[in-house]
């Protein structure tokens, strides 16, 4: 399965994502299981692999670049990513990559923080994507006990916008884990989790 990470507004743990998904897969099911394709001309992700690599822990998993002919060939595959697993396509804020990230993609993970302004750029994004394929916003650096987290679920189940049940905590932990392999994925687990009922649900697999 093929799952872009994506929104419009930055800072918003795109990369923390992508790079914490992909850790999960492979904890699980083993070394070849997850990619994570760069999109994002920042190279984020490529430059925490390549740190992880430079401390000599590696991160476990292959950290590609992608440009818009990467992104369409793997929008050209059928059936998801060639070696059965998982592609986590870390997409960039804006322009054709962006859109070609989408495209390429069965599902696209939008991450929100509980500020307003990220909420409203998610639902922009979660609009444009569901114009070509399934997608749910996922609430990340989550403080539960503030008046902000506690709007930000209103809002969501007011207007129904369809989000994930995990949510991710603001953690330090995670914060420092830049640059290096995550020692513990916590409820990024249970995202996984969540991603494999998607997975289930779409091809029709059994558990």
């Amino acid at each position: 399965m093929r799952i872009a990470i994506a929104n419009a507004k930055g800072g918003v743990a795109k990369t923390t994502t992508a790079i914490y998904l992909a850790t999960a897969v492979t904890d699980r099911h083993g070394r070849g299981a997850a990619t994570v394709y760069d999109a994002d001309p920042q190279s984020s992700a490529s430059l925490w692999a390549d740190a992880a690599e430079t401390d000599g822990t590696g991160l476990g998993f292959e950290v590609r670049p992608a440009n818009l002919s990467t992104l369409g060939r793997l929008a050209a595959q059928d059936g998801g990513p060639a070696h059965g697993g998982w592609d986590f396509v870390d997409a960039p804020p804006q322009g054709r990559l962006l859109e070609a990230s989408i495209r390429s993609a069965d599902f696209v993970v939008i991450p929100t923080s509980d500020s307003p302004l990220d909420l409203q750029q998610a639902w922009a994004m979660l609009d444009e994507a569901r114009k070509t394929t399934s997608a749910a916003v996922l609430i990340v650096r989550a403080e539960r006990n503030t008046t902000a987290f506690k709007q930000t679920e209103q809002a969501l189940r007011d207007a129904a916008t369809p989000r994930f049940d995990t949510v991710i905590p603001k953690r330090q932990e995670v914060k420092k884990a830049l640059g290096s392999r995550p020692a513990r994925t916590y409820e990024y687990r249970d995202l996984l989790n969540e991603l494999e009922q998607v997975r289930r649900d779409m091809t029709g697999e059994e558990r």
